[in-house]
């Protein structure tokens, strides 16, 4: 019986692998500076399923059509005139764009890097305003990067069935709205695509909407500036989203008694850059185990009557825990209760 059932299963297994083998043999590994002078050569250079290997040193980001792992190693990505735009002016490290739905980004996969957005402001757009940016990609891994500075570190605007785990993101700010910018301040963000850029059907539509998207194990700091009152920061912006899981995640965003402004370790709200409420809001969102201690606000669930708390699991956060305005934990309120603010993201 045994022989007979390798006999059988014999040639099925062989062909599995011999398949599994001609896939490797067709991706390549790409390796900056050693064989392309930047990061974008090697792109645009790849085939979906490339491995693109960056040595040590400062690279400007890259436009990705294709479905690529980047790995760096010892890798900087800086702001660059001729890098990625976001907006028209800011700069991005990492650009995944799409349309109506769909990226041919989908599957994108990037590690060990560090994003330089430091020093980025009203008056100084020469660092990262951005990190990793995409839309409509769906299917990307964001693992084990350092953000340090930008506005904004990780955005998926209507990507499915990501992960975001294990990075850094130090000293998030945010365009303070003292001259024409006046949005980020936002660490990991999870978000409908609005009218700027959703797909035929509008915002509510589900192809709109992000689905299934892991934020896990993450350590985000940053500080809210002096005099700032215009909306509040946040560690991690879910918005609209089904399915979200954000788990076991430090957020450090403390109270600025200098300003007006909350910090939020994670938001999960259905209202953004004074527009109305989008419907339906965040349905079936997990938030548990994250450390927001450090933060004015562990955690704050939006809304009223029930918008965001559709199928919401809320356990074992630390820091003060608001669902629609209440607070749901015996923990000391902090100085103030949590508002509600025309907040605002990029797209």
């Amino acid at each position: 019986m045994f022989g007979r059932w390798m006999t059988k299963v014999g040639p099925v297994f062989l062909g599995g692998l011999l398949a599994l083998v001609a896939a490797r043999a067709e991706a390549r590994e790409r390796r900056v500076p050693e064989r392309y002078p930047t990061i974008q050569a090697a792109v645009d250079a790849a085939g979906g399923g490339d491995v693109i290997e960056v040595g040590p040193g400062s690279y400007c980001g890259a436009t990705i059509g294709a479905p690529l792992t980047l790995v760096g190693h010892g890798a900087t990505i800086v702001g660059c005139a001729d890098g990625p735009l976001i907006d028209g002016d800011l700069r991005a490290g990492f650009y995944l764009p799409g349309t109506n739905g769909s990226s041919s980004a989908s599957g994108t996969r990037i590690s060990g890097f560090a994003f330089d957005g430091r020093g980025i402001s009203q008056t100084d757009l020469a660092p990262l305003a951005v990190g990793v940016f995409a839309r409509f990609a769906n299917r990307v891994r964001v693992e084990n990067n350092l953000f340090l500075g930008t506005v904004q570190a990780v955005t998926d605007t209507a990507g499915d069935d990501w992960v975001i785990a294990g990075n850094r993101i130090r000293d998030l700010t945010v365009f303070d709205c003292t001259g024409a910018l006046c949005a980020g301040g936002d660490g990991i963000v999870i978000q409908i695509a609005r009218d700027d850029v959703a797909a035929p059907g509008g915002p509510g539509a589900a192809v709109n909407r992000p689905e299934r998207n892991v934020v896990a194990g993450n350590d985000v700091s940053g500080a809210i500036p002096d005099g700032f009152a215009t909306f509040s920061l946040a560690g991690i912006f879910v918005m609209s989203a089904d399915g979200t899981v954000v788990t076991r995640n430090r957020v450090s965003i403390p109270d600025n008694p200098s300003a007006d402004a909350d910090g939020d370790g994670v938001l999960v709200t259905d209202v953004c850059c004074g527009e109305p409420a989008l419907t339906p809001g965040a349905r079936n969102t997990v938030v548990t185990f994250n450390d927001g201690r450090d933060s004015q606000f562990g955690v704050v669930v939006e809304g009223t009557g029930g918008e965001n708390t559709a199928g919401l699991v809320l356990f074992g956060n630390t820091g003060p825990v608001t669902v629609e305005g209440t607070l749901v934990d015996d923990r000391a309120p902090p100085r103030r209760p949590h508002r509600l603010f025309a907040r605002r993201t990029f797209f």
